[in-house]
């Protein structure tokens, strides 16, 4: 369990990035934090291995301070996928892979074993292990920066704009496998976005940042499309909006599902 408590980030030109923020990731859960640029959602998620320190209060992983923690061995010990991967270009797949095994003190071929075996869990060929980032699709990529994640089978992943990098085919369908990696692995996930859709089809729960790094809402999706805590909360995730009205119509003996302009999205399976 990731634990919030009571957490402020000050920068001393007085720029207030979280202002009071509290809430617990619970394990093998994905929570989503969501909000507009600048909102201080990644500034949270950096919090939890120590790329950033808070000003004020504490971040605690299973009841044990972070700020007591050694930051190397945290950051070890923890799952970081970044956007577009962040692979090191001058080395191979596996050898990216491999990295935090070999930091941790895995022999080279017991870490290069642990490489092959999460390409598979994260569906590449292993084929693919002997190529270099450059010499990949941008999904292929994005799959290889979880993979690396995944190698030193940390309970913590964090994920930060994830799939901002590929295109929307490529991001749906890297949405669908990690909803099914979760359901295979279980890890607590916590994830960073600026888009409420993504949202939505990820997370057990939803943590809405507003300007200012101050917590609007958490709740689940149902709960945050269906009881917005405010305005603010309300017009983010489009409560209202022509796309979130969703009607049914019949046409050519398939019911069809539009959205409040009339535009096709779909069709009813019943």
């Amino acid at each position: 369990m990731i634990e919030f408590s009571s957490v402020f980030k000050h920068y001393p030109d007085g720029t207030v990035a979280v202002d009071d923020v509290s809430f617990t990731v619970a394990s093998h859960s994905t929570v989503v934090l969501v909000g507009s640029s600048g909102s201080g959602k990644t500034t949270l998620l950096r919090m939890v291995n120590r790329m950033t320190d808070p000003t004020r209060g504490r971040v605690l992983i299973d009841g044990n301070d972070v700020a007591e923690m050694d930051p190397v061995q945290l950051r070890r010990s923890i799952g970081y996928v970044l956007q577009a991967g962040g692979l090191l270009p001058h080395r191979t797949v596996v050898e990216n892979i491999a990295t935090v095994p070999r930091l941790r003190g895995a022999s080279r071929s017991v870490a290069t074993k642990r490489a092959y075996e999460v390409l598979e869990i994260v569906g590449l060929d292993a084929s693919l292990g002997k190529r270099y980032p450059a010499q990949l699709s941008g999904g292929q990529q994005q799959r290889v920066g979880v993979a690396r994640a995944l190698a030193g089978d940390p309970n913590i992943l964090l994920m930060d704009e994830p799939f901002g990098a590929v295109d929307p085919i490529v991001r749906r369908s890297l949405q669908r496998e990690l909803r099914a990696l979760q359901q295979e692995l279980g890890k607590t996930i916590l994830l960073v976005t600026h888009d409420i859709d993504e949202a939505m089809t990820l997370a057990d729960e939803i943590i809405i940042i507003s300007s200012g790094g101050k917590l609007a809402q958490r709740g689940t999706p149902t709960e945050v499309l269906t009881r917005p805590a405010d305005a603010f909360v309300a017009e983010f995730v489009g409560v209202g909006q022509p796309e979130r009205r969703l009607r049914l119509r019949e046409e050519n003996g398939v019911e069809l599902v539009t959205d409040g302009l009339g535009r096709p999205i779909g069709t009813l399976d019943r």
